[in-house]
């Protein structure tokens, strides 16, 4: 059976909506001879290691119809992190009211990166409170690379 990338990602989109958790990324190695597949689940509840280790397990089974057997790749399974990475509309939307760090293709009053407060995303923009009470809209297609930003526990080294 031919199989794409796509069929992949829309089965495990399929197979985590029915455990209630959402597909963050995915990151598939060397298609299509698969060394590894790297699966970041998102769910507002927490995502503990009796969890990971379950859908890992499952996963693992629902594989084997694309003729991808436990042993011939590797498979993790994990959250996308505190400080993860905005690519698409739903990780923005997932980040409304978060501190983030958006870098940009081109500048926009001469600057190329921004912090501040997600405060709003629509299908064209997202919109940032900045640290010195402005706001600034930034269009999707201007965005090079963006993270929430979490410096609670950071402390600079000099």
């Amino acid at each position: 059976m031919e199989y794409t990338l796509v069929d992949i990602e829309e089965s495990v989109v399929e197979y985590l909506a029915e455990e209630n958790l959402e597909l963050y990324d995915i990151n598939i190695v060397n298609f299509p001879n698969i060394d590894k597949i790297e699966i970041f689940i998102f769910t507002q509840d927490q995502l503990d290691y009796n969890i990971i280790s379950r859908i890992n397990y499952q996963l693992q089974r629902h594989f084997e119809i694309f003729n991808l057997h436990k042993g011939e790749y590797e498979l993790i399974i994990s959250s996308p992190g505190i400080e993860r990475s905005l690519k698409t509309k739903r990780h923005f939307e997932l980040a409304q009211e978060e501190n983030i760090k958006v870098k940009v293709y081109d500048p926009v009053n001469s600057v190329y990166t921004f912090s501040g407060k997600l405060t709003n995303v629509n299908d064209e923009f997202i919109s940032i409170s900045l640290e010195d009470e402005k706001n600034i809209d930034l269009h999707f297609e201007n965005i090079k690379r963006a993270k929430i930003q979490f410096d609670k526990f950071k402390q600079k080294v000099n």
